[in-house]
């Protein structure tokens, strides 16, 4: 009985393996092998990778040389295989025709060594890149299937690390005045190929332009981003002039080695912050019909001089203009005033402002105008009569007092006539 069921499960065991190989009439695979999954014994079995790449990581625009390593771990020699190199973009092979190498036979234990030489692009950013590798061999794999083609596909990872490059690509800064506080924003990119790492940027302490906060760090900037930095700065200065501000940035690439600082030196336009004040010094009693002059004056309030001050008067509605419509004053300091003329004829009394305009340049020849209202007094006859002085009082009291005077006198010498 025993021997009986022994027998049967053999019987079953030779049909079992005979429908498997009857079923497997397929001519192309892919095969994937790893350490867990045993190579076949009775066919040829070849297995491809990556062994060596030169140099690594690769740098932009260099050359690089890819060593594919294939072992045949079958008990049946390959024959026939090709090997096909799909070689995308950032890379190109040194010759055409390269992507495409053959090998008559390999037999079973042996390996055979296949080299690539690529070129990086220049402008290859850091990464690691995927190139398959296509390998096509034929070979005997069973009685039944005597000669067959099979196909494997292997992926090739390629380790490409570039350079970083920061620069300050715009810096934002207004014109400011002296003595004040003010805000900057400074956009650094990175034009190179590779990431920086811990970024510093530091503002430098000046006697002019102090910052409030010294340094700024970012911990990475990518290929191509822009970061951007936005700081607060003071005027420590009374002088109008382009302050420089310096400005130095530090960074890592992607292995933390330390790349070369770049310094910059942005100007900072601190203007004098001239304040000019447009006012009526002195008029002369105004009145209907009746040329008068009025006085402008205009005094300096910033820190610095004015150059090139300028004033001009157009007729109005309700005067006119005698003489020429434009004084020059020239330079006026700071803390310092001037005074022009002009000479009108109002025609009503209504008239209760003249439109002066000013024009004027600081230090760095920047022109600048103003447009101001100035506040005139035109009296109507009623008014005038009232500020006159009553002279008729005065006349009066004149009188009486020398006519006092000459009785006194008079009176005085008769005494002295009749004494004698």
């Amino acid at each position: 009985m025993n021997r009986f069921a022994l027998l049967m499960i053999i019987s079953l065991t030779l049909v079992a393996a005979h429908a498997g190989v009857a079923d497997a009439t397929v001519k192309t695979r892919t095969h994937t092998y790893s350490s867990s999954t045993p190579y076949p014994t009775d066919a040829p079995a070849l297995s491809a990778s990556l062994f060596q790449q030169i140099p690594y990581p690769a740098q932009p625009g260099e050359e690089v040389t890819l060593l594919i390593k294939t072992t045949n771990h079958g008990d049946e020699p390959a024959e026939n295989i090709i090997w096909y190199l799909n070689v995308p973009e950032p890379f190109e092979l040194e010759e055409i025709d390269e992507e495409i190498q053959t090998l008559p036979e390999l037999r079973c234990g042996e390996t055979a060594n296949t080299e690539y030489h690529l070129t990086v692009d220049p402008d290859a950013r850091s990464g690691e890149y995927t190139l398959e590798l296509n390998v096509t061999y034929s070979g005997d794999f069973d009685s039944d299937r005597p000669y067959l083609t099979t196909k494997s596909m292997i992926e090739l990872t390629i380790r490409v690390m570039g350079h970083p490059d920061l620069v300050l690509l715009d810096a934002d800064i207004p014109e400011v005045d002296l003595k004040s506080e003010f805000d900057a924003k400074f956009s650094i990119k990175n034009v190179g190929t590779g990431p920086a790492k811990n970024v510093k940027v530091f503002f430098g302490n000046q006697t002019s332009i102090l910052p409030k906060t010294s340094i700024y760090y970012i911990d990475t900037v990518e290929p191509g981003e822009t970061a951007l930095i936005e700081s607060s700065f003071f005027v420590d200065t009374i002088v109008p002039s382009q302050h420089p501000l310096p400005i130095a940035i530090y960074y890592e690439n992607e292995t933390h080695g330390m790349q070369p600082a770049q310094q910059y030196s942005v100007l900072v336009p601190v203007s004098s912050g001239n304040t000019l004040f447009v006012y009526l010094d002195s008029q002369d009693e105004l009145t209907a019909g009746v040329i008068g002059e009025i006085t402008i004056g205009v005094a300096n309030c910033g820190l610095a001089r004015v150059k090139h001050v300028a004033l001009a008067i157009a007729d109005g509605d309700r005067f006119k203009l005698i003489d020429s419509d434009t004084r020059y004053i020239g330079d006026i300091e700071n803390d310092d005033y001037d005074t022009v003329d002009f000479r009108i004829l109002p025609e009503s009394s209504d008239c209760s402002n003249v439109t002066v305009d000013v024009s004027y340049d600081d230090d760095y020849g920047n022109t600048y105008s103003m447009t101001t209202e100035i506040p005139i007094k035109v009296y109507t006859s009623k008014e005038m009569k009232a500020i006159a002085p009553k002279s008729g009082g005065y006349t009066g009291i004149i009188i009486a007092a020398l006519v006092l005077l000459l009785a006194y006198l008079f009176r005085k010498r008769i005494k002295r006539i009749i004494s004698k």
